[in-house]
């Protein structure tokens, strides 16, 4: 899906234009922030909702990871070129297995979502296979992976719901983008992304959201799998997020990038 916060690449265009900070210790790539610490060749990177995997293919660039790509529609599915480290399933991931009608966004960018999102209007619409984390993990043979990104236009909510706890703690860190930021102001919503973040931290995971004032960037860490010291744990949770918002600021006052 993932066709709501960024234009997304085609197979054959370069994906450096949706990455930045390469080479620091969180680089931010499709607008998703992660660690880069614990990734290397043979790390496992699950890409939930990867348009036309443009955050998969720069992660195994960068980093010789093996990455599994789900993505829903069909239109951006047949773009996404497969490789060594890159294998692609038409799923569109939520809250429970079998097949279900994807909504097509009316928009110039290609993405879909299981409901209705804000004020977005839809066009067509086309059946996929529904998957569970859990269900989407077992197929993949996926038993403990190092990053999972979630973009999967609203769906996460239901995604969460459904995901036992021992399914959630056997992933290293995730990146996600919840889409409040689709219906500013809707309570409902925001409570539903309150509920998964403190769930996620009573499970032990470190929450940093990047994004301000709503929770399109969010990255969870698992403390069991990379504890993290105060100081670093400040920086991500202030200095980081604040210094880079700043910086998007200025850019954007100077016409400079987006």
């Amino acid at each position: 899906m993932n066709g709501t916060s960024t234009n997304k690449l085609a197979g054959h265009e370069d994906w450096r234009s949706e990455a930045a900070y390469l080479g620091h210790g969180a680089p931010e790539i499709c607008g998703h922030t992660f660690l880069a610490a614990p990734l290397g060749p043979g790390s496992i990177v699950v890409d939930l909702g990867g348009s036309t995997a443009a955050f998969s293919r720069a992660i195994a660039a960068q980093y010789g990871c093996i990455c599994h790509v789900a993505e829903a529609t069909a239109h951006n599915f047949q773009r996404i070129q497969e490789s060594g480290h890159l294998t692609k399933y038409h799923r569109a991931l939520g809250g429970a297995d079998g097949p279900v009608d994807l909504l097509i966004a009316d928009e110039g960018s290609h993405w879909g979502s299981l409901a209705p999102l804000g004020g977005t209007k839809y066009g067509a619409s086309e059946t996929v296979e529904g998957v569970t984390l859990q269900g989407f993990l077992g197929e993949i043979g996926a038993a403990a992976p190092d990053l999972v990104k979630v973009d999967i236009e609203g769906a996460e909510i239901a995604m969460f719901a459904a995901a036992p706890d021992e399914t959630l703690r056997s992933i290293g860190q995730m990146t996600v983008e919840f889409h409040d930021f689709m219906d500013p102001g809707n309570k409902r919503v925001a409570a539903e992304v309150a509920t998964v973040k403190a769930r996620l931290a009573g499970l032990d995971f470190y929450c940093f959201q990047f994004s301000h004032p709503h929770n399109g960037d969010v990255l969870f860490v698992n403390r069991a799998r990379l504890e993290l010291p105060w100081v670093r744990r400040i920086w991500y949770g202030s200095g980081l997020k604040y210094g880079r918002g700043m910086a998007r600021m200025v850019a954007r006052r100077l016409g400079v990038g987006g």
